[in-house]
């Protein structure tokens, strides 16, 4: 049994030899054309990613001018907003100081007239201190206790 299994490993080991001796070129071969087959692969993968890549970078290059152009518009309609605001703004100033203007047109009108009526009052107040009830008073001595040894002045007017 031993002499069977002696020349059973003599055959198939000279068999092996065989084998690389006489396929030793095409085995190569073959093992050459299945590196190139799988560089190939390897390489149109590659190849397939760096096209991915470039399609997504491009993708995101046209979503950036998408975003780019929404904040664009945007940014123009908050601008018009904004000089609708100062617009209004100015509008409302405008009103303001014409608002003003008059107001401090009627008060200098009022204090001009709170003068003049002070005026006439001190002028009222004078007159009816030196009324003369006689006819042709002359000296506008009259009847009162309170004005006796004073002698009659003209009341001063106020400049206007």
């Amino acid at each position: 049994m031993e002499t069977v299994r002696i020349i059973l490993e003599l055959l198939l080991g000279c068999s092996t030899l065989l084998g690389f001796i006489l396929y030793g070129k095409a085995n190569r071969r073959i093992k050459d054309a299945e590196a190139q087959e799988a560089m190939a692969k390897a390489e149109k993968t590659e190849a397939e990613a760096d096209e991915a890549a470039n399609e997504a970078e491009g993708h995101r290059f046209d979503n950036l001018l998408k975003l780019v152009d929404s904040l664009t518009s945007r940014l123009s309609s908050l601008n018009a907003t904004v000089d609708k605001h100062i617009d209004r703004n100015r509008e409302l100033s405008d009103r303001l100081y014409k608002s003003e203007t008059e107001l401090n047109r009627a008060n200098e009108r009022i204090i001009k007239l709170t003068e003049e009526k002070e005026s006439e009052r001190s002028l009222k107040e004078h007159y009816k201190l030196w009324h003369c009830r006689k006819e042709g008073c002359t000296d506008r001595m009259p009847p009162n206790e309170k004005l006796k040894g004073l002698k009659y002045e003209h009341p001063k007017r106020a400049v206007k």
